[in-house]
């Protein structure tokens, strides 16, 4: 479940498989159980639809956006949905009466990544969405990282620009995800648009009259727009400073991309990639593109129920298979 797209996917267990799924707009929640209501809605229509029956389901597992409470399954003081705090993993075991898992969505992608995508013949491997949100998912020396809380990967809310005065949608300064998520962009056109001396241009003409998304910005900027070229150039900076940080931590042997903005520019993503080494004191990583394209999620989703990380199984319990 992300800010933007909820999919529910259902999976064969030996070959793991995605065999059917369904993908719809995340709704804006009226009430906070309204999320866990929307993913057992789709659930129970995906079922009905492949012909299976809810007793043959061993298991089930939520990739969510963050933060967590891993312990309970709750989503707390998210800043990329209308409720902060919500339930997910006690309303949907009650429901469907197997076993679920809670975790967050890059953890998710990561661990798709690791068991059978480009991570899969390395013990060091980080995922990254590059999305509404900035998250990511990391294994180290084969173990996958979950923290106290299910969130030592929250790496969209480290510091990039401290002076920027740029506020993140959790309420912090200068966090990577308040400049450079999908959700956040404009934040860094309106405040680069103030200080731009070198004439009109198309953008910025836009950008007075109403919000530029990450979309358009990309648009401008491969179209030539001198202002778009201003803000791509700061975003390049702002991304590779983001990941050579995150790169320095962990010391991954790859570094795997997805999410919408990673997906659909990868022209963007280049000159993102290339800037990273000015940052770095940790041997560069290879660096891959998510084969799973926008499943990654219901992949990894899968595979946790399939094959459980041991520190999950220690919180959340196990499932027969």
């Amino acid at each position: 479940m992300g800010a933007s797209k909820t999919r529910v996917g259902l999976f064969t267990i030996d070959p793991v498989k995605l065999i059917n799924k369904k993908v719809v707009n995340t709704p804006e929640p009226k009430e906070p159980e309204d999320i866990a209501n929307t993913i057992l809605k789709l659930a129970k229509e995906l079922l009905k639809e492949s012909r299976v029956s809810l007793n043959d389901v061993v298991g089930a597992c939520i990739g969510t956006i963050g933060p967590l409470d891993i312990r309970s399954g709750d989503v707390v003081n998210t800043p990329n949905l209308g409720f902060k705090s919500f339930k997910l993993r006690e309303p949907l075991k009650k429901a469907l009466g197997v076993p679920v898992y809670v975790v967050n969505d890059a953890v998710a992608g990561v661990y798709a990544e690791y068991m059978a995508g480009h991570g899969s013949a390395y013990d060091n491997v980080v995922y990254l969405t590059l999305s509404s949100g900035i998250g990511a998912g990391v294994v180290v020396d084969g173990n996958l990282l979950l923290g106290k809380d299910g969130n030592a990967h929250e790496v969209g809310h480290v510091v990039v620009d401290y002076s920027s005065g740029i506020r993140c949608g959790c309420g912090g300064l200068g966090h990577w995800e308040a400049l450079a998520s999908g959700s956040n962009v404009w934040k860094l056109v309106v405040k680069l648009s103030s200080a731009w001396s070198l004439g009109e241009t198309p953008l910025l003409s836009l950008s007075r009259v109403r919000t530029v998304g990450m979309s358009e910005l990309l648009e401008y900027w491969r179209k030539g727009d001198p202002f778009a070229s201003h803000v791509v150039q700061e975003l390049i900076k702002v991304n590779a400073a983001g990941i050579a940080s995150v790169i320095n931590v962990y010391d991954p042997e790859v570094f795997i991309l997805g999410g919408s903005i990673a997906l659909n520019n990868p022209d963007f993503i280049f000159e993102i990639v290339d800037e990273v080494r000015e940052y770095l004191v940790n041997r560069p990583p290879e660096f891959a593109i998510t084969s799973f394209k926008d499943d990654v999620v219901l992949y990894g989703a899968a595979w946790i129920i399939v094959k459980t990380p041991k520190q999950l199984l220690k919180i959340q319990g196990s499932v027969n298979l």
